[in-house]
């Protein structure tokens, strides 16, 4: 199964989505200018890799700061997770944060799906 590692740039995060060594993480910034270039080829490797994922999925979400747009395709992104779950794949998102914000972005995705979230406090360095 391939694996989607994405570089980060000054306005894009870090995505690795590895099934090989049990790695599914987003992390820092995404602000840029258009959105869904960044997201898109998460959401085609979801939906092309995940029903083939026999082991359970712990996505690491590491915000240092989202714009809206890009919260906006988070949740997509959620969504999708939420449906493998609903057929039965054992999926949680581990949301690290740093700050008051992130943090309720984190609960405010917790509310809003139907996932099992585990929140942690990781301050900045």
């Amino acid at each position: 199964m391939e694996k989607l590692i994405i570089e980060p740039t000054k306005t894009s995060p870090n995505i690795c989505l590895d099934p090989a060594n049990q790695q599914y993480e987003i992390s820092g910034q995404s602000f840029p200018e258009d959105p869904k270039e960044v997201f898109n080829p998460i959401f085609k490797w979801l939906e092309d890799n995940l029903p083939r994922i026999s082991q359970p999925i712990s996505f690491k979400m590491q915000p240092e700061y989202f714009n809206s747009a890009s919260n906006r395709l988070l949740l997509k992104l959620f969504r999708i997770l939420e449906m493998f779950a609903q057929t039965g794949k054992n999926i949680e998102v581990i949301w690290y944060y740093s700050d008051e914000d992130s943090e309720n972005d984190g609960l405010i995705f917790q509310k809003i799906v139907n996932l099992p979230f585990e929140m942690f406090y990781s301050p900045s360095s």
